[in-house]
């Protein structure tokens, strides 16, 4: 009897930290759908939502939804611990040996390092990783924790075959480090056009999930943020402060939740513009209600590649935003929007002559919609990456 010379589609193994929906997550369930609806066999494993047994969350039941098969892990968690890291990695080794992918993609920092350590014992040929940033640009860490943290993430770089960064910072440095001028490519994140909930709506919504009495024609300033130091948010209870000082008695909403809520709010008080400050928590599918902001803003001091920047451009918002890696791939300053430093009185300089010249803020708006357009498609981004799961060579059936 002969064998069979066809060969199965390539199988990929996705692997990811945590099942929540941030933006690593929908980053991988873009290619994971992308990558299975241009013919490849696609997988993906992960932990639960961040803590020791925690249940999975909102990607696990995307994926499910969608129709990709998906292998949750007993072990992975979000903080480091040891016991528990080492039970991942061989939980994880494991999984490789059985499914043997021809291709493992892995993301974020921990699952990175373990997933492509373990994908290099069970020889797998084709090891991607994602960088979504360089941790080690986290100032607020501790030096030594830095030191780590560029230790494992060069290591994890230099155990794939190909690493993937977002923004061309990232990849110009991370070419430098030892052994990876060959194996660092530049692939942008990219999107499907966003429906958006119209103006009206969209405010009479948001006023919904807050107890404050605001009239229609009061200026909102908004973000879509994790309540965490990486999105230096009090940057924006600060500048709005200073705003109030100037008799521009705009509202600042910040949709997300996060470990810095109580800190936020403490400052608003101080500030004595709390009633300012709305802080509705975790919005579902937020950025649909994008267009009810005047102005978007984003102080982070640390970002990949925002998608909720691309977001924002795609609805033809006048952005202010922090001068950092990742942001300025997107916003190019006194062109599609202003690039500051991340500092109060930068911020509040930057956000009051927006409010002050609509006309102004209605040209960047209109320019940042047509660069996103025409350079950060989810299309794009599944193509040059199906680029390099095709240079794999499957096993013959």
């Amino acid at each position: 009897m002969e064998r069979s010379t066809e060969t199965r589609p390539t199988r990929i193994l996705y692997v990811i930290t945590k099942s929540n929906y941030g933006g690593a997550q929908r980053y991988l369930y873009d290619l994971a759908t992308g990558a299975m609806h241009e013919g490849f066999e696609v997988m993906v494993t992960f932990g639960g939502t961040g803590a020791k047994g925690a249940s999975t969350g909102v990607l696990a039941e995307r994926l499910e939804r969608a129709g990709v098969r998906t292998l949750p892990l007993r072990h992975f968690m979000r903080d480091m611990s040891l016991g528990e890291d080492i039970r991942a990695f061989f939980e994880l080794f494991r999984l490789i040996r059985k499914e043997r992918p021809d291709v493992v993609h892995v993301m974020s920092s921990k699952a990175g390092g373990l997933g492509a350590f373990a994908a290099r014992l069970a020889r797998i040929p084709t090891i991607i990783f994602t960088s979504h940033g360089l941790a080690y640009d986290e100032t607020w860490r501790p030096r030594w924790q830095r030191w780590l943290i560029l230790f494992f993430t060069w290591f994890t770089m230099l155990c794939s075959t190909s690493t993937i960064q977002i923004s061309w910072d990232t990849y110009r440095r991370a070419r430098k480090l030892p052994g990876l001028r060959r194996k660092v490519v530049m692939i942008h994140n990219g999107i499907e056009t966003p429906k958006y909930v119209n103006r009206d709506t969209a405010r009479t919504v948001l006023r919904g999930a807050d107890t404050a009495d605001l009239s229609d024609g009061e200026v909102w300033i908004g973000t879509l943020a994790e309540l965490h130091p990486n999105k230096n948010l009090d940057v924006l209870v600060s500048a709005l402060a200073a705003l109030h000082a100037q008799d521009i008695h705009a509202h600042l909403w910040i949709l997300g939740e996060g470990e810095d809520r109580g800190r936020l709010e403490r400052l608003a008080r101080e500030k004595n513009i709390f009633e300012y400050v709305h802080l509705p928590g975790y919005v579902q599918n937020a950025q649909r209600f994008l267009q009810a902001f005047d102005v978007f803003t984003l102080p982070s001091r640390k970002e990949g590649l925002p998608y909720v920047l691309i977001e924002a451009g795609y609805a033809a918002l006048p952005v202010v935003v922090s001068d950092i890696p990742g942001i300025t791939d997107i916003v190019k300053h006194e062109i599609s929007g202003l690039v500051v430093p991340a500092a109060d009185d930068s911020f509040a300089l930057a956000l009051a002559s927006l409010v002050h010249d609509a006309d102004h803020a209605a040209v960047y708006g209109s320019n940042l919609r047509a660069y996103v357009q025409s350079h950060f498609t989810a299309r794009r981004m599944v193509e040059e990456t199906c680029r390099l799961y095709a240079s794999s060579k499957p096993s013959s059936s």
